[in-house]
């Protein structure tokens, strides 16, 4: 009896190994194309209005990524480090006869999204989650703007759907992500004024990854 369960368990080790096709980890990287969805003005305590851009800001990211897949279904996890950013402006009173001051806010984090789907020859459909845990971020100059300070959570989550091509070791991936949750609460202006604003970014994802082994 033992014996056939052993032989039973051998041959079907053999078959998922035959349809093991991938295995592998390697090295990936690319562009970000995201947009930061926000009130279009908000009006700070002097008077001046805060607006946030809503041209696509150009970002990048980099890191490794894993690929496994059996028979026509994938699992592609990766763990990445993703700077975005988003494009200000601060407009002073009309009267002041000012001319408006643009700086860029920058944030970088740790990504790590796993993508699952299904395989048709080259080409991968699949979507999954994704959690971005803040590293940093970065407030570009501005005389008008100081004082202000964003409130960042440490975490957020969101999902990704991919389309991509596996081409031996080579990976080209096109992925849309859109935000489960907000990735700050807003702004905060001096000691007693808070501004709320929604912050649930969203961006497409252009990849280029190697698997190395």
């Amino acid at each position: 009896m033992k014996k056939k369960i052993l032989f039973s368990l051998t041959i079907i080790l053999i078959l998922i190994s035959s349809q093991l096709h991938a295995l592998g980890f390697g090295i990936k990287g690319g562009l970000n194309f995201s947009s930061l969805p926000s009130a279009t003005e908000l009006t700070l305590p002097d008077g001046a209005n805060l607006e946030a851009l809503p041209d696509s800001y150009t970002g990048f990211h980099v890191g490794v990524v894993g690929h496994f897949s059996l028979l026509n279904i994938f699992l592609q996890p990766e763990i990445l480090y993703t700077q975005t950013g988003q494009e200000m402006r601060v407009s002073p009173e009309i009267m002041l006869g000012q001319d408006p001051e643009f700086f860029t806010h920058k944030y970088s984090h740790l990504t790590v999204p796993v993508i699952a789907g299904l395989k048709f020859g080259p080409l991968q459909i699949g979507a999954g989650p994704v959690a971005s845990f803040m590293l940093d971020n970065k407030l570009g100059t501005s005389e008008l703007a100081e004082g202000v300070d964003f409130d960042y959570n440490k975490a957020s989550f969101g999902f990704q759907a991919m389309a991509g091509i596996k081409l031996g070791n080579l990976l080209l991936d096109l992925k849309y992500e859109g935000s489960l949750s907000k990735i700050g609460d807003g702004i905060s202006v001096g000691a007693d004024t808070d501004l709320s604003f929604d912050t649930r970014p969203r961006q497409f994802i252009i990849s280029v990854g190697f698997l190395i082994f």
